[in-house]
């Protein structure tokens, strides 16, 4: 029956990336589900039995996939139909968004000799913000089509447009310094441009990081979820000290060279390796308490 596991496993597996933990995740599985159905043999389980009783412990694979880069099982049976609204509903978002990148330099040209030409760059931001924003809503939701779920395809569409906006955010984050350029606050206008990175910081980190997973059931993919869940749990929160930490960092040193007319290179420079030592400090924390679980 050993070979028949592992056939049924591999199958499972066919659609995975050839990538390092793709193939150390399918062996542990096939190691643990072995010895779970020698286990059964011994507990006087027919073989029969015993190997239904342990394929049936492995539990669906199928959003461990999707999170190691591989497709999931029902997106294999995709009928013609489907593959065909799919493709035609991402055309439209590639299209669009090309357009915009083709036209972004455009609002400079038609603003030239106005008023409005020392704006003009934010209009180009805009526009290849939104450019952006769709090509990423776009590969979010790309299956969302086949989500049977409405609460989980809800959850895609929130989750992706709160990263195309955090994107949009980063590479518009300039416009506050250019919109301020001839006011009276100018000088401070890079702290606007921080507090856009900060909050585009923010979104990112928690629409790819999840608070947690509480498993299911008592099989291997439920048990792998909950390690995984607790591990991004970490992974999340170390990110965002670690964005609070070069923001605060950033203020700092823009109040020390600019609000201030504080200007000693050989000062200011400490603040950066205060920054490094105290980013390393909190990986060592993290590093610690993930070892001691």
């Amino acid at each position: 029956m050993e070979p028949k596991l592992r056939d049924y496993i591999e199958n499972l597996f066919a659609t995975a990336p050839k990538t390092k933990q793709a193939y150390e995740l399918k062996e542990e599985i096939i190691r643990n589900t072995i010895d779970r159905y020698h286990d059964l043999l011994t507990e006087g389980k027919s073989e029969g039995e015993a190997y239904n009783l342990a394929i049936a412990g492995i539990g669906d694979i199928n959003e461990l996939l999707e999170a190691l880069g591989g497709n999931p099982i029902e997106e294999n049976a995709m009928t013609e139909e489907q593959h065909s609204a799919i493709k035609s509903r991402n055309s439209i978002f590639t299209g669009i968004a090309v357009a915009l990148y083709i036209l972004c330099v455009s609002p400079c040209i038609l603003l030239a000799g106005t008023p409005l030409v020392d704006i003009s760059p934010v209009f180009m931001f805009f526009m290849i913000s939104v450019a952006t924003g769709l090509l990423i809503y776009r590969n979010r939701t790309k299956y969302i089509m086949l989500e049977e779920n409405p609460e989980k395809a809800s959850k895609m569409r929130i989750n992706a447009i709160l990263k195309a906006v955090a994107i949009g955010m980063y590479i518009s984050c300039t416009t506050p310094c250019i919109l301020l350029a001839s006011t009276p606050l100018a000088a401070i206008s890079p702290v606007f441009m921080f507090l856009m990175i900060a909050i585009a910081t923010v979104i990112v980190v928690f629409t790819r990081d999840k608070s947690g997973y509480t498993r299911a059931d008592e099989t291997m993919v439920e048990s792998f979820k909950e390690f995984n869940g607790q591990k991004r749990k970490t992974s999340a929160l170390y990110k965002v000290l670690v964005a609070i930490l070069w923001i605060t960092t950033s203020f700092v040193y823009i109040y020390l060279t600019i609000a201030t007319g504080f200007f000693t290179a050989a000062v200011t420079w400490i603040i950066f390796l205060v920054a490094v030592a105290l980013q390393n400090l909190m990986k060592a924390i993290f590093d610690y308490a993930e070892a001691r679980k």
